[in-house]
């Protein structure tokens, strides 16, 4: 087969751009008429209600914003929306940097928030979302400032391609040969330099479902294998110049048109923004032809365009009949979604869809009471008239309401009401009716935002509470889920395929507190992808329930005699980084250490043996202390008796001098020395006494010694007990019963 040539090509695009633009007008009218009711715009028609309610209820608003924020959640309240896992022991290291380095580029570089935000709520409105990613170059000016630069720098910058914006002569103090003598210094110059810088990134955006083009027929909202996938996006000159297509003129961009049909949703969205509608004359002369704009196609079609008989995948730049650029890609950088999938079919149903009747019935039973209500306040009037068909009450003062206006009437009795039944409260019922019909096809309720009113009655169950609120998120559940495979998946694989193309720089960016470099050049695009898509926010107390209880079980497990084979530091961090998350948390590292790559301390001396060793320490020091004691006490005991005796032998002596002086006395003088006798006699025994009480203090002063030395070295064997307790979390019975024994062992 011969090679396509670029006429058959723009041929089979222009065909392939027309199928899909008429089936994009007949789901443009479902979408419009969602956007109109989630604006609360009026109904076709309320223009003729003249003086009647006009009034238009929220239920397709209100079943939208309920499910947003729990969806939106569901992938920002965590860092890592997407974790790539390895498919080979080789590629550990390199799947963890695509996790990071993906996050990064979607969340950081890119507002992953604002882009979910749109999408989801695109696709809960106007039936599908669409979301497309693609590398951009983008020209920065990198300014710096030079200090007391010589003119040869100067010329070094020039000649790497920066532009010296403005220079300063610095004033230098004089300078002097060796002789003294004055000589010129070399002219120094601060100066403000700039350089172009052309940089590389991943560009994520959401845009509207109805620039999306999709090959009619389409089965699924995978568009992997779609054979024509395409956006319609409005440019302008210096857009397509940046992007690189240097060969288009002002004359050209004008002439390309928007494919769209007029009068879509994509005027309505417009009119909604203030701006013109297509159908509009709104030219305006512009002498700036850089700001002329039109529609660029951003093609991708199977198409067998190198005349091989097999169909490759193209991307193809192309106003309305100029094609820009034509390369061979091997993925669609464009993904869609929907919050209801229809099998075999690539566009889905809305959420405004399911509860479009709903407000549509409701509108009209408000109304209906609302009209009533002004009825009974303000009933018909009733005027008589004579044969003639004359009133007798002026007409024009029955139609000025100005409070305590007059009224004319020839007649007393001219004037009357008619009777206005109010059956507004009839409708009520019906009211509930509609309420519940809509909870049962969205699966949100009104309650959900709050505590449900039957919840609190007796009888109610907190099981049957919560049975009955977990039904009610299955539904909110299931679209999360959705959107998780059908399009966000899609995103971080295009972003990993991006990363890896060969032609993005190594980025540097800061992670978990610390500045990290990756080369993606290094990475794989064919690591397994794991979504990390919590449940929703509705259940998040039992999901930190259960992640606190698993915690528990974890630690008691790691001190079980299983615990090296079933519990790793990995698996404790992995559990408390998700507590981490449920409590609101992005930055787990904040809180708590990765422990990859790190090893656990020594393991210290066995606890049991340490005890031990104290104990017999213990027993030890109690019983040299014993001898001690008693060593001291016989000590004091011998230097008592022997003082003892000394005081009884030199009592002794003086007594038998007392005697031989009393023998020689004269008779007369023997009643007096007898006395003196006695009195030295007493004196002595005195002094005896007093011996023995300083010997006696001594002996309780020594006891008194010895007590508080064993109850110091009692409190320091229980503190260092409970310090080895402490380190090595023994705090058990059997611990505290050999430090009970410690303690009675040391007692004398």
């Amino acid at each position: 087969m011969a090679k396509m040539d670029d006429s058959d090509l723009l041929k089979h695009l222009q065909a392939n751009e027309e199928d899909s633009a008429e089936y994009i007008d007949l789901i443009g009218a479902t979408r419009l008429k969602a956007m109109r009711e989630y604006y609360r715009e009026p109904y076709p028609g309320d223009e003729e209600l003249d003086g009647w309610s006009t009034i238009v209820t929220s239920e397709v608003s209100d079943a939208v914003e309920a499910m947003l924020p729990g969806l939106v959640d569901t992938f920002t309240s965590s860092d890592e929306a997407v974790v790539f896992e390895p498919t080979k022991p080789e590629d550990v290291e390199g799947a963890a940097q695509a996790t990071d380095a993906c996050n990064y580029v979607f969340y950081k570089q890119n507002n992953g928030f604002l882009v979910l935000y749109t999408a989801i709520k695109d696709a809960l409105i106007a039936q599908n979302c669409a979301v497309e990613w693609r590398l951009v170059s983008e020209t920065v000016r990198d300014v710096q400032e030079v200090q007391g630069a010589p003119l040869e720098a100067l010329a070094m910058l020039e000649s790497q391609g920066f532009e010296i914006e403005a220079a300063t002569p610095v004033q230098q103090p004089p300078m002097a040969d060796a002789m003294g003598m004055p000589i010129e210094a070399p002219p120094l110059f601060n100066a403000r330099v700039s350089k172009k810088v052309e940089k590389k990134r991943i560009r994520i955006e959401a845009f509207p479902p109805e620039q999306l083009h999709i090959k009619r027929g389409w089965t699924t909202p995978l568009l992997d294998e779609c054979p024509y996938v395409a956006r319609a996006m409005e440019v302008t000159l210096s857009d397509l110049r940046q992007m690189g297509f240097k060969n288009v003129t002002a004359e050209d961009l004008r002439a390309s048109d928007d494919p769209s049909p007029v009068g879509s949703d994509e005027d309505y969205r417009r009119s909604r923004a203030g701006e013109s509608t297509r159908a509009e004359d709104d030219t305006v002369d512009i002498e700036d032809e850089s700001l002329a704009t039109g529609w660029l196609r951003i093609e991708y079609v199977l198409v067998d365009y190198d005349g091989d008989g097999i169909a490759e995948r193209r991307l193809i730049h192309r106003l309305e009949s100029k094609i820009l650029s034509n390369e061979e890609t091997d993925h669609v950088q464009i993904a869609t979604a929907s919050p209801i999938i229809n099998p075999h079919r690539w566009d889905g149903m809305s959420v405004a869809e399911i509860a479009s009747d709903g407000q549509l019935l409701k509108t009209d039973l408000t109304r209906g009471m609302v009209n009533a209500s002004n009825l009974a306040v303000n009933p018909r009037k009733t005027v008589l008239t004579d044969a003639q068909g004359a009133p007798y009450a002026n007409i024009d003062d029955l139609m000025d309401f100005r409070i305590g206006g007059l009224v004319r009437q020839s007649r007393p009795d001219s004037i009357g009401m008619e009777p206005t039944p109010f059956n507004a409260a009839n409708t009520l019922p019906v009211l509930g009716y509609v309420d519940s019909m809509l909870e049962k096809r969205i699966g949100y309720s009104s309650n959900q935002a709050g505590m449900d009113g039957d919840s609190l009655k007796p009888g109610r169950t907190a099981t049957e509470v919560s049975i009955q609120s977990n039904a009610s998120q299955q539904r909110v559940k299931l679209i999360a889920r959705i959107f998780a495979e059908v399009l966000v998946t899609p995103i971080f694989r295009g972003i990993l395929k991006l990363l890896t193309s060969g032609e993005m720089e190594p980025l540097a960016f800061r992670l978990r507190g610390k500045f990290v470099q990756y080369d993606p050049n290094e990475w794989r695009d064919g690591y397994d992808m794991t979504i990390n898509v919590g449940l929703g926010t509705g259940d998040k107390a039992q999901q930190i329930s259960f992640f606190n209880g698993l915690l528990e079980r974890q630690m008691g497990l790691a001190q079980s005699p299983f615990g090296s084979l079933m519990i790793t530091p990995d698996n404790i961090y992995n559990t408390l980084a998700k507590l981490v998350e449920l409590g609101g948390q992005k930055n787990v590292g904040d809180f708590i250490g990765d422990p990859q790559g790190k090893s656990l301390p020594p393991p210290g001396p066995n606890p049991q043996l340490q005890i031990e060793q104290m104990k017999l320490q213990a027993s030890q020091a109690g019983e040299q202390a014993k001898m001690q004691v008693q060593a001291q006490t016989k000590q004091m005991e011998m230097q008592y008796q022997m003082q003892a005796d000394e005081m009884q032998r030199q009592l002794q002596a003086q007594l038998e001098m007392i005697r031989q002086q009393a023998q020689q006395q004269t008779d007369a003088n023997r009643q007096g020395m007898e006395a003196q006798m006695h009195s030295m006699k007493l004196e002595q025994e005195a002094q005896l006494a007093a011996l023995k009480e300083q010997y006696a203090e001594r002996e309780r002063e020594r006891q008194m010694g010895f007590q508080r030395w064993k109850a110091e070295l009692d409190a320091s064997v229980r503190i260092e007990t409970a310090n080895i307790s402490s380190k090595n979390k023994l705090s058990n019975p059997a611990t505290m019963a050999a430090t009970a024994e410690i303690g009675r062992e040391v007692q004398p």
